[in-house]
């Protein structure tokens, strides 16, 4: 059995992994990682498109999660505009400056995914997909402290 210790410590590699794949990205815009994460996540996820999306997906602090929307604005990668209803919140749109950036983001994304699950078969990613369904499903049980849905 895995220890809960191996498990984080695949899950900091492979984010160290990713941070490695993107930093080409990061570089040619001069732009710091978190940057591209909060732009890259907006195109990726266009429903989950609040600060406070952001920072609960991609567990990024609210303060950086704040100075890097202001970058991107500023730049012109993104804009915001009124949650109806709700004038603490504003949405976040990105912008057609950005479908360049956007579009070089994913061929760095496909190309890490490619690399990274290089030498597995489609049964061994079927079988990690269940896996990692799996684990989800339990990391919210356990977040969540419901024992209710434990055989979902």
């Amino acid at each position: 059995m895995m220890t809960a210790a191996q498990a984080y410590a695949y899950t900091k590699r492979f984010e160290e992994a990713y941070t490695a794949a993107m930093r080409p990205l990061c570089d040619e815009l001069g732009a710091a990682q978190s940057a591209v994460d909060v732009l890259m996540f907006l195109a990726n996820n266009p429903e989950l498109n609040t600060a406070g999306d952001i920072c609960k997906y991609r567990r990024l602090k609210p303060g950086i999660v704040s100075c890097r929307v202001d970058e991107l604005v500023n730049d012109g990668y993104l804009e915001r505009s009124a949650v109806p209803g709700d004038r603490r919140k504003c949405r976040l749109n990105c912008t057609e400056k950005a479908a360049p950036i956007i579009a070089k983001g994913r061929e760095f994304q496909e190309n890490f995914m490619r690399e990274l699950t290089r030498g597995l078969t489609e049964a061994q990613l079927s079988e990690l997909r269940i896996c990692l369904d799996a684990f989800a499903r339990n990391m919210d049980r356990i977040t969540n402290g419901d024992d209710k849905n434990e055989a979902r």
